[in-house]
């Protein structure tokens, strides 16, 4: 029997006054049309039966309107789903949350230090994201069609981690796959029959399935769309206007691995999920361990929970996970004080559906906006003195700090990326950016999270190399973990990496610093010799920490 979100939400939830008409949320949604992609979006509500709405076009060649029963890919919201099968057959005691992933993955190297199934599943295994390191080695995810054992071949290669396993935080959908082909081998069923026979049949998900073959016939699957105004500052905009809807493209995950992402769905399935943890049916245990939060060694409890995230939002509890693949959009989160359920599904790269979310909730509860952040006033000389460049040199961020109209803004280290954030002031050297705090120090600055991440930053001076500089740097570099060669070379004074098997896919470098380039999303750095010599270009990112293309003698 179909389970309908409503009634297993909040029968004993605090009544919260609810808007006129759910027809309210449709202003949110008003950059969709039928000549342009759009959402889909779902809200459950205490009392009431669930909002339903779709907006804009699943199919552009064909003239398909998204509906609520339109299938879109979840992206990493699925994570959740393949946690919930692990959980499953730990509570079975087929396996243990502590076991060593050896135990299951022999083809896993040693790093000395144990990596548990709890671990791939919080996202604190120290594994480099798999899909970084392809992109490394010149073909990123989708170029070419991968599966899961071609993710455990990628990861096999890899001689280091990010750092020790439990000690720190950092997300890679590596842990996913795993966890994924762990529970295949431990259940003797593929992951998609597993949920199926165990989670998506006894809750009446009649619509969800796994992108494990891209090539399947999915009836009512919206395709994906990217366009040239997808870095738009509207966070409901999508990528392009009515009039020109020719310059929407097709941005399709061409892949067959899963357990990271590639559950199909709708936004009905998902309330049914989230109805579903709500009245805690799949039982305590797995309940209950899906919502825990991480631990870290040194103590410090993280938001992430096991393929969710616990977090406030306006001062109430919300369990939430987002999803981004390819163009696709996806975001779904529960408010269990409020017995309110949302989400949102989308196959436009612009949109935000986080935000469409959390203001969609908030218009239909009458939730009121929290109070704007006080802030004071800068004076000329901290403008001055706080403005400048500023690297991570553990995860590879690089912003810029502008003063402008009075006020400091952070925006983007390339200088094509002109989206500005605004930073309120709250004191002395100390500022409000998004829900984190960054506090300038004497060396930089240090990003603080609510949960206690923090993210050093050091001020550097902004460097040109000459063209010498850059002649020196012009070979070759390859590395064994990335299965990849680039060739350095300079065209028209710009320096570029191309991979030597991908020609046509060269990547410009921007400088930063002395020997210091923006690469993508993260940095390259050089390495040099006590001789000065050039050695190799160690890459650094978000999920990839450092890995070390060598310099290919001439």
């Amino acid at each position: 029997m179909r389970c309908l979100p409503l009634w297993v939400m909040l029968c004993a939830t605090a009544l919260v006054p609810l808007t006129a008409s759910a027809d309210e949320i449709d202003p949110l949604f008003k950059a969709y049309s039928p000549e342009t992609p759009g959402c889909a979006v779902g809200v459950a509500r205490p009392g009431q039966p669930a909002i339903l709405r779709g907006y804009g076009t699943a199919d552009l060649e064909h003239g398909v309107r998204i509906t609520p029963d339109t299938i879109f890919e979840a992206g990493s919201i699925s994570k959740q789903f393949t946690a919930t099968a692990v959980l499953m057959l730990a509570e079975d005691g087929k396996l243990a949350l502590t076991d060593d992933i050896r135990k299951y993955l022999p083809e896993m190297p040693d790093y000395g230090t144990p990596i548990t199934i709890n671990h791939l599943l919080s996202h604190t295994s120290g594994l480099r994201d798999w899909g970084h390191v392809a992109a490394l080695g010149g073909w990123p995810r989708t170029a070419i069609v991968r599966n899961n054992l071609d993710v455990l071949h990628i990861v096999a290669r890899q001689r280091a981690l990010n750092y020790a396993p439990g000690s720190a935080y950092s997300y890679t959908n590596t842990g996913f796959n795993l966890a994924a082909i762990i529970a295949e081998r431990v259940s003797g069923k593929s992951l998609p029959a597993f949920t199926r026979e165990r989670i998506f049949t006894p809750l009446g998900m009649r619509k969800s399935s796994w992108r494990d073959d891209f090539r399947r016939v999915v009836q009512d699957r919206a395709i994906a769309y990217t366009g040239k105004d997808d870095d738009r500052d509207d966070p409901y905009s999508a990528a392009q206007t009515a009039e020109d809807s020719g310059a929407f493209r097709q941005d399709m995950p061409f892949e067959d691995n899963y357990g990271h992402g590639g559950l199909l769905t709708t936004v009905g399935d998902l309330l049914t999920w989230d109805a579903a943890l709500t009245a805690r049916k799949l039982g305590a245990f797995v309940t209950d361990h899906l919502e825990e939060q991480a631990v870290l060694t040194g103590g410090r409890k993280i938001a992430y929970a096991r393929g969710l995230v616990r977090g406030n939002y306006n001062g109430v509890l919300e369990i939430s996970h987002g999803g981004a693949t390819s163009s696709y959009r996806a975001w779904t989160g529960r408010y269990p004080s409020l017995g309110v359920a949302v989400a949102v599904l989308c196959n436009v790269a612009s949109a935000n559906a986080t935000r469409l979310g959390r203001d969609a909730v908030a218009q239909v509860m009458n939730l009121k906006q929290p109070p704007p952040v006080k802030s004071s006033v800068p004076t000329a000389g901290e403008l001055a003195q706080l403005s400048g460049l500023y690297i991570d040199e553990r995860t590879g961020g690089a912003v810029r700090i502008v003063a402008r109209d009075g006020a400091l803004k952070l925006m983007g280290a390339a200088p094509e990326k002109e989206k500005v954030t605004a930073l309120p002031r709250l004191g002395d050297r100390r500022y409000r950016n998004g829900v984190a705090e960054l506090i300038f120090t004497d060396s930089g600055a240090e990003n603080r999270s609510a949960d206690g991440e923090v993210t050093s930053y050091r001020k550097i001076e902004a460097y040109t190399p000459t063209a010498k500089e850059l002649e020196s740097l012009v070979g070759r570099y390859s590395s064994a973990e990335a299965n990849g060669v680039f060739a350095f070379s300079v065209k028209d004074g710009r320096p570029r990496l191309t991979p030597v098997d991908r020609p046509s896919a060269p990547v410009i470098l921007t400088p930063l610093g002395r020997d210091i380039y923006l690469y993508g999303e993260g940095l390259t750095k050089v390495v040099r010799s006590r001789e000065n010599k050039v050695e190799g270009l160690r890459f650094i990112g978000a999920r990839v920490y450092s890995l070390v293309f060598s310099r290919a003698p001439d």
